[in-house]
């Protein structure tokens, strides 16, 4: 019987161990994220958006016949 506990008695702490690693590994790059997300440092670059020319759409480069 003393064999047995000491079976579930292990198996229980290593299931409790990896659930707890589990949740501070994800704890700390939930704190990690929002830390970039405030202290962010990086240059944005902004991309204008670029619209086509209204003159390019009246002109034809295949005109069937010719």
């Amino acid at each position: 019987m003393n064999v047995l506990f000491k079976k579930i008695w292990f198996w229980w702490q290593r299931r409790v161990s990896l659930v707890l690693i589990a949740f501070m590994l994800g704890m700390s790059n939930v704190i990690l994220e929002e830390s970039r997300s405030v202290n962010d440092t990086r240059e944005h670059i902004e991309h204008p958006e670029v619209l086509p020319d209204e003159d390019l759409n009246d002109t034809a480069d295949y005109e069937p016949g010719s």
